[in-house]
């Protein structure tokens, strides 16, 4: 996770919470001078910086810090309209919740009105300031083969990351030094020209892609650059820090033996294991009622128990029960036999796709946790008669079961349910990212956003 903090795309959404954090407290000074709310100034401190850290969170909840949401005005109207409904929402409560002064709701009422036109306002400046070359960084691509195609699509994909694709240098026979192209990105000329092309077009960082032969390696333009503080990336290295996960094809088996990553040491492991058992217990204890709930729920949808026990392949593939609750109808596999879940899967209750679509079917996992054959967060463990199957299809699945299996993981918040083995492909590209980098922090991020999953209803 260290490489991603340090990413552009980091930078940009730093500076987006900050200028948020900022637009908010310039508006409450104003009200405060304006209205002059019967308040003390402490008080009122007191509740702009509650509010704007409110604000911060609903905005993030509504997705004003993803890339399109960046780059996008009339995304950025959409999430603060959505924002602001929810912060309303949250307002009438705490009034009503509350005893509030005289007047506070006034001054409350005005912030929010002055806000939304300054938010919008100081997203234009925004997008100004993040266009400067400080939050871009353009990029170059040694090799036009289907690992450097693939990190231009990505850019392509995600502009609004603070990156910019320029284009290949290449020696594929096939391909003209100038004006051809490979899936519509252009080709700038052939390998040593490299020098030439760097300072031309003002290029930030240099990705060697190429795998042919015959491709020249520039090696001592590169170690110069290198050595003057240039930013020069394997096109793994580069493809694994901006998509967050591996690029599977082509992949040897050097590069994950070699490159950092996969290391945790026994103090980490424990701590894990103490915030495993910890966290579970606290969120066990607090979903009673909502288990209750779903189990009336379920009860009166359909017939059948309430729980079931699956079997799936934990760690170091030892054979795991796991707990859930149930969301399909009662012997929903007796005709087809075991099948992967699909998005608008007909076994699926109507009880279970609202299950399902909170995660909430989930929950009972969390004494697979307790009892210490899971974690809170891991890959996400699958049915044996799955695993061979996939096995086959991508050699390195099978080095998942090195991890104990989670209720949510990297793969699950980026890619949630698939319907058949090829949507795997993208998954095992995420549950190697996880298994590579992880760590306490990153387990932390997976946490917080499984809950924004859970809350806005983003599963299967």
């Amino acid at each position: 996770m260290k490489d991603r903090r340090r990413s552009l795309y980091f930078r940009r959404v730093v500076l987006a919470v900050l200028a948020d954090a900022l637009c908010l407290l310039a508006v409450a000074a104003t009200t405060w001078f304006a209205l002059k709310p019967p308040l003390s100034l402490e008080l009122y401190a007191a509740a702009t910086a509650t509010l704007a850290l409110a604000s911060v969170i609903a905005l993030y909840y509504c997705d004003a810090y993803q890339p399109e949401a960046l780059g996008s005005g009339r995304k950025t109207i959409s999430c603060v309209v959505n924002a602001m409904g929810l912060c309303f929402v949250a307002g009438l409560i705490l009034y009503y919740a509350v005893r509030t002064p005289p007047g506070a709701a006034a001054a409350l009422a005005h912030a929010a009105l002055l806000y939304f036109p300054t938010f919008l306002l100081e997203r234009l400046l925004f997008r100004w300031v993040s266009a400067l070359p400080y939050f871009r960084n353009r990029i170059l691509v040694i090799g036009a083969s289907d690992l450097g195609v693939a990190i231009a699509t990505e850019i392509r994909d995600h502009a609004n990351m603070g990156t910019e694709f320029v284009g290949f240098l290449s020696d594929e026979p096939d391909l003209r030094p100038h004006g051809d192209s490979v899936m519509g990105f252009p080709i700038l000329g052939r390998v040593h020209q490299i020098e030439k092309v760097v300072k031309e077009l003002r290029i930030g960082s240099i990705v060697v892609a190429s795998k042919g032969r015959h491709e020249h390696f520039p090696a001592e333009v590169l170690l110069a650059g290198k050595v003057r503080g240039r930013s020069i990336e394997s096109g793994m290295a580069f493809y694994e820090r901006l998509t967050g996960r591996i690029y599977l094809r082509d992949l040897r088996p050097s590069y994950l033996i070699f490159s950092d990553g996969f290391q945790v040491g026994s103090i980490a492991a424990g701590f894990k294991r103490g915030l495993d058992f910890s966290l579970a217990m606290l969120g066990l204890l607090i979903s009673i009622p909502v288990l209750c709930l779903c189990a009336i729920a379920i009860r009166l949808d359909s017939k059948g128990p309430v729980f079931y026990r699956q079997e799936r392949t934990g760690q170091d593939s030892r054979p795991l029960r796991v707990w859930k609750l149930r969301s399909m109808a009662t012997d929903a596999e007796a005709e087809s036999g075991p099948a992967f879940a699909a998005q608008d899967d007909d076994r699926i209750t109507t009880v279970g796709r609202v299950l399902r679509k909170t995660r909430l079917d989930e929950l009972p996992q969390l004494l697979n946790v307790i009892q210490g054959d899971m974690s809170l967060v891991g890959p996400r463990p699958e049915r044996p008669e799955f695993i061979e199957e996939l096995s086959a299809i991508y050699p390195y699945f099978k080095l998942r079961v090195a991890l104990k299996p989670g209720i949510t993981g990297w793969a699950q918040i980026h890619r949630g349910y698939v319907g058949d083995a090829k949507g795997f492909e993208e998954k095992l590209a995420l549950d190697l990212f996880y298994m590579k980098r992880r760590s306490i922090g990153m387990d932390l991020l997976i946490l917080w956003q499984t809950v924004k999953t859970v809350a806005l209803f983003r599963g299967v």
